[in-house]
């Protein structure tokens, strides 16, 4: 059997915004995780666990096979490289240089060209609605456009695992129609997908066919509807 992108077993997070339930939970290659969470810090400390930055008290959880917990953190970090992430806070106003920082993960954790990589970047950049790849401080963009500047840097570099924390853009419904797409095209590249979004904001759209929708609660992450895994 393939070995799962990300697995949870039994695993129990040290911090306050995680739950004191275990935790499983077990995604391959295509599988598309939507999770309603209770608010936007409890989601950063479920993705912050499955990247490997939070200290268990039990269980375990492993990324592409490799357990976070029993690597050296060079590795840790070089694997951390492979993870796309949409914050719940995108790229900060005092960000001196926007492109710079879309380009930082991607450029130290792998060994793409730069021109490949910036060629890759623009084109992420049109399907997300932007002329291009923002350069420049981030404070001359307005508040939508860095929110698009960060799912550039999500999906960049095709990641193994895409994690959206969506509280704000919830908030921005005209950018879902593009991060569904773009979730769809990585899951096709082999990633996983996790969206992250706040109970009651989930999207209904009949095209939305997630192989897993769970709930992040007190009591673990109890399923809400199985579906079939998508084609």
């Amino acid at each position: 059997m393939a070995t799962p992108v990300l697995a949870l077993d039994a695993a129990r997070g040290i911090g306050e915004h995680l739950p004191a339930a275990v935790l499983n939970l077990e995604l391959h290659e295509g599988d598309f995780a939507m999770i309603e969470i209770p608010g936007p810090r409890r989601g950063a400390g479920f993705a912050d666990l499955c990247s490997g930055l939070v200290p268990l008290a039990g269980g375990a959880v492993r990324f592409l096979g490799c357990d976070w917990s029993r690597m050296p953190d060079s590795h840790a970090d070089a694997l951390r490289g492979h993870i796309g992430r949409l914050f719940h806070r995108p790229i900060r106003h005092d960000t001196p240089d926007i492109a710079a920082r879309i380009l930082l993960a991607r450029r130290h954790h792998t060994r793409i060209p730069e021109a490949a990589l910036r060629a890759e970047a623009t084109a992420w950049a049109l399907c997300f609605g932007l002329p291009g790849l923002p350069s420049g401080p981030a404070r001359l963009l307005a508040e939508p456009d860095l929110l698009r500047a960060a799912c550039v840097r999500a999906f960049l570099g095709r990641p193994r695992l895409v994690i959206l924390e969506l509280a704000a853009a919830a908030q921005q419904p005209d950018l879902l129609p593009a991060l569904f797409s773009a979730g769809t095209e990585a899951r096709g590249q082999g990633a996983a997908v996790i969206w992250l979004a706040i109970a009651g904001s989930v999207p209904r759209d009949a095209i939305i066919r997630p192989t897993h929708r769970l709930r992040l609660s007190d009591a673990g992450l109890p399923p809400l509807r199985r579906l079939d895994r998508a084609a």
